[in-house]
C-alpha cells in the first residue's frame, strides 16, 4: 500500500468534512425569536430568559418597560429549543410567582403573560 497517497486522500477527504462539520455545528446554534404579550395588570420590569437545563437565569431581557397590553419580541442565539421564562413587576414581584419552565420555542414562540400563567398565543 502507498502510505503518501493514503496520506494525501485522508488529508484531502479532512479538508472537505471539515467544513461541512463546522457548518453543522453553526446550524445547531440556532436564532430563536420570542414575543411575549403582557396579559397582566402589571407593568414588567424585568424578564429572564434561560435554557431550561440552566441553574441561572442570567441578566434582563427587556430594555424597557413592557405596560399592560403591550408586547415585545426578543432575539437571541441558543442551542435548544426548551427555555425557562421568569418576568418581575415594578415592586421585583414575579409575574406570574414562581416563573414558567419548559416552554418550547422550536414549537411556538408568542406567549401571553398573565396574573396567573403564561399560555401560547395563536398569533399571526
Amino acid at each position: 500500500m502507498n502510505y503518501r497517497k493514503l496520506l494525501i486522500k485522508v488529508g484531502l477527504g479532512s479538508l472537505i468534512v471539515l467544513p461541512i462539520i463546522l457548518m453543522t455545528a453553526k446550524v445547531a446554534e440556532a436564532d430563536n425569536q420570542l414575543t411575549i404579550h403582557n396579559h397582566t395588570q402589571s407593568h414588567i420590569t424585568e424578564l429572564y430568559v434561560s435554557p431550561e437545563w440552566s441553574k441561572y437565569w442570567g441578566t434582563d431581557r427587556l430594555y424597557r418597560t413592557l405596560k399592560p397590553g403591550d408586547s415585545i419580541t426578543l432575539s437571541f442565539t441558543g442551542a435548544t429549543c426548551v427555555y425557562d421564562i421568569l418576568a418581575k413587576d415594578v415592586n421585583g414581584n414575579e409575574v406570574p410567582p414562581g416563573g414558567f419552565g419548559e416552554l418550547n420555542l422550536c414549537e411556538t414562540n408568542n406567549f401571553a403573560l398573565t396574573n396567573n400563567s403564561i399560555r401560547v398565543v395563536k398569533w399571526p
